[in-house]
């Protein structure tokens, strides 16, 4: 493990989410990173795992201390799928989506995801966990997820130094956590809906109480809500749950 400038580097951890909760717990600055080559437990949204191979992608968690109430901290996950999209399109040149409410997407495939996650304390504060498949080659991925798995060189055809990634990724975090105290959440949203690769399209919507709904998407709202037409006409608005596209 090395450390410097707020910065914690690991060879191979659990989960950087998880080093840096801690080091939140012990009174991390704003802004403290941690980055692995490797994660060996790795957790993505509702308690899926990220596979983490060591060398082929970015694995990093930011610790964040945003003047905002614990009730809006989910907006970061907006905020910061947007700041890696912005990132990687002024790095590669391309059109980067986001899936609600935390995916990184090109077109019908999943490049990354954002894992926001925050302990009770005195002094508030968040962990925004990414992951992003850099230089995965397709036969790195596993079987069951190759149909559905990207990276950004098999979508630009260029390996990049993933430390350089990092270092442009984790100063657009921050300078869009600075825009959400300034500009206000509405305006994240107008950006991040113009990156919306499900807009439009037919979804299920799976619900953590086992609710299933089929229909139209809307996109989501100024407060982050996503918007549903079912094939009844009904509007749902939907907080939290799995989205996917239907068959």
């Amino acid at each position: 493990m090395s450390m410097d400038q707020d910065i914690i580097r690991l060879e191979i951890t659990d989960s950087t989410n998880r080093v840096a909760l801690d080091a939140a717990e012990q009174g991390a600055a704003h802004g403290t990173a941690v980055i692995s080559d490797s994660q060996h437990a790795g957790r993505g949204r509702l308690g899926k795992s990220w596979i983490s191979p060591p060398g082929t992608g970015l694995y990093c968690s930011l610790v964040v201390r945003p003047k905002l109430d614990a009730a809006e901290y989910p907006q970061l996950s907006f905020v910061a799928g947007l700041a890696v999209a912005v990132t990687i399109d002024r790095i590669y040149d391309l059109n980067t989506g986001l899936k609600w409410p935390n995916d990184i997407y090109f077109s019908t495939k999943k490049c990354g995801g954002i894992l926001i996650e925050s302990r009770p304390a005195k002094e508030m504060s968040a962990v925004v966990g990414i992951g992003l498949n850099v230089n995965t080659e397709a036969a790195m991925f596993p079987d069951e997820i190759s149909e559905r798995a990207t990276s950004l060189f098999l979508q630009s055809g260029r390996k990049m130094d993933i430390e350089s990634l990092f270092i442009e990724l984790r100063k657009e975090v921050l300078t869009h956590i600075a825009s959400l105290e300034t500009a206000g959440f509405a305006a994240i949203m107008k950006q991040w809906r113009q990156r919306d690769v499900f807009l439009g399209k037919r979804l299920e919507w799976l619900s953590v109480s086992g609710e299933r709904v089929v229909g139209e998407s809307l996109g989501p709202d100024d407060q982050g809500l996503l918007h549903v037409r079912s094939d009844d006409g009904k509007i749902h608005q939907i907080l939290s749950g799995d989205v996917t596209l239907a068959l």
